[in-house]
Formats: C-alpha cells, structure tokens, sequence
C-alpha cells in the first residue's frame, strides 16, 4: 500500500447485507470498535469501482465537497465463515484483502428538498459542478445518492464517475449520452455559473494530486493489469487526472451542452437502466 496515512480497518464481524445497487455491500464492525458499510472487491468490477470511488472521494475532499471519507477495510481469509447466506460467503470469500468502506451512519435519512438542511444554494452548486466534472451519472432526484445525518448533507457513491474510469482504463463514452441523466440532478439549474469551482480544480497542487494517486492501493491496481509495474499506471493517472483538472474549458463546454440538451423521460431511463443492467450481467453475472 503507497499511503501509510490511509486509515487501515480489519474487519472483525458481520452484520448484514445491504442489499441495494449491483456493489451488494455489507455492513462490518471494525477492529477499532466503529461500524462501516463496506463495498467488496468481489462483486461486479468490484475493484475497478473501489478505485473510481477512492479517486472520487479524495479529490471531493480537496474541493470540500461533503463526501464521506473512505477507509480500508481488510477482510481475511475467515471472515466468510460469519455469513450464512453463501451468495455473501462467496463474495467475501472473493473480496479477501483490501476493501473500500466508509463509517456506518445510523439513522441517517435519504436526501430530499423537503428535508435538506437549509438551503445553501453555494454547495448545491458546488456539488452538481463536482458531478459534472466527474460526468457522475447516478445522482438523480429519485436516485439522490445523498443522506442527511445529525443535520448534514453528505453525498454518497461515485463508483460510477465515468471521467474517472476512463482515466484510469481509457474507458471510452458518449458524452452527450452521460449529459443527459445529468440534468435530472437535484442540483442542476440554468444559472451555474461555474467560475470558482473551476479555478478551485486549477488551484490544487500538483503534489495533493501525486499523493491521491499514490494512496491508491498496490494490490488495487495490480489487479486491474494497467500496467506491468505499479510506477508506469500511477504516474499516468496522475498526469490524465491533472490535465483534466487544468481543462475548465470542458466544463464550460458540458454546461452549454446541457442546455440545450432534452430531459431523459421516465421511459428512456428505464430502458437505460436495464440495457445497463444487461450488459453488467454479461461482463460480471448475476449478483
């Protein structure tokens, strides 16, 4: 592992599935006494996700977006015996070692305007210019991917930020095709103005990017082959990423684009998500 800083979590017992999303993640308590919902590396591009969503997550919180702060979670090799169902055992038995997980927060409420915290208009903003950056597509009104705990808004999941993926495995898209779901997003309006979030994107030093990268776990990496030495993908990922954070003219370009984009219908979204589905269960199985 490159970054001694990253808080190191073992998993000591299991809870339960949470059985929502194609992630399937479970709820673990910790060696340090806290709980953590964790997403394993097992399931699905499990591993691919669990990197897109540390990436995510890290560079949310240079930008001060509130995004919950993921850990590692190691599960070793005996965790599996404490699930009964076996579907689980496998996925565990599967996810062995390094794992993604962020604190359990009970009693938290998903997000809706009704009962937002107040209304800052800045970090609703802030956070649909972030998703954009991100051409993070699963945050819509009736998919919020947000919580509100002990009156606070934290945004939740960015396993899917197709900017990020495609940084890291060259992963081609449509971008008018990931625009779309983007203008159902809670926060998005027709007066953004996306000046300070841009020139906040330019001002984070290239070494804060380095070290994001650098956190990313060896094994992670190792096993998504980008590369034959774990030297040559880091320093890749950290140039693409940079770039792309330097670029605010493709912001602007993508804001211009949604205007005068057409909202995706109910029907269209549905159709979207099963061809998703699809061609997930094709590539990974069924869950």
């Amino acid at each position: 592992m490159s970054d001694n800083h990253a808080p190191v979590i073992q998993a000591v017992r299991f809870h339960k599935e949470i059985r929502m999303g194609s992630s399937l993640p479970v709820l673990v308590d910790g060696n340090d006494g806290n709980a953590y919902v964790v997403k394993l590396n097992g399931a699905g591009d499990g591993i691919l996700s669990n990197v897109v969503e540390w990436m995510s997550s890290k560079l949310g919180a240079l930008l001060q977006i509130p995004v919950l702060q993921p850990v590692f979670v190691i599960i070793d090799a005996n965790f599996a015996k404490q699930a009964a169902d076996p579907e689980t055992r496998e996925l565990l038995e599967r996810s062995v070692g390094i794992n993604l997980g962020t604190s359990y927060l009970p009693n938290a409420s998903t997000y809706s305007e009704q009962y937002a915290p107040g209304r800052d208009d800045f970090l609703k903003q802030q956070i649909f210019l972030f998703d954009l950056f991100l051409l993070n597509v699963d945050r819509t009104a009736i998919n919020p991917n947000m919580i509100i705990h002990d009156g606070k808004l934290w945004c939740l999941d960015y396993s899917t930020a197709m900017e990020i993926r495609s940084i890291i495995i060259s992963e081609t898209y449509r971008e008018h095709v990931l625009l779309r779901p983007l203008k159902t997003h809670p926060f998005y309006g027709d007066k953004l103005t996306p000046y300070g979030f841009i020139n906040h994107l330019r001002e984070i030093p290239d070494d804060s990017i380095r070290n994001l990268v650098d956190s990313i776990p060896a094994e992670w990496l190792g096993s998504l082959k980008l590369a034959k030495n774990n030297t040559e993908p880091r320093r890749a990922i950290t140039e693409k990423l940079r770039h792309k954070m330097k670029n605010g003219i493709t912001l602007h370009a993508r804001l211009d684009l949604l205007r005068v984009l057409k909202v995706e219908t109910t029907e269209e979204a549905r159709l979207r998500n099963l061809e998703n589905k699809k061609l997930f269960e094709q590539k990974y199985g069924r869950l």
